[in-house]
């Protein structure tokens, strides 16, 4: 989603509330601007607790997903 928004006068950017409802973004959040010429990126910082709700991606362990990719890469290697 795109909206154009007007600076205001004293370099304010307030993106309307459809965007923010779609970043998920409310009062209070923190957020982290990234600049990059001719643009401003903008993404929620999510707090500890909001991480540690958040679903579990998988049931492995970083030592048995870095062992496939491991071989994985040595797969592709030998192509």
């Amino acid at each position: 989603m795109q909206e154009e928004i007007v600076v205001g006068k004293k370099g304010e950017i307030l993106p309307k509330k459809a965007l923010r409802e779609l970043a998920n973004i409310a009062p209070g959040d923190h957020v982290l601007v990234e600049a990059e010429p001719n643009q401003l990126i903008i993404k929620r910082i999510f707090s500890v607790k909001e991480l540690l709700n958040l679903p579990r991606i998988t049931s492995q362990s970083a030592s048995s997903i870095e062992a496939e990719l491991d071989e994985e890469a040595k797969k592709v290697e030998a192509r």
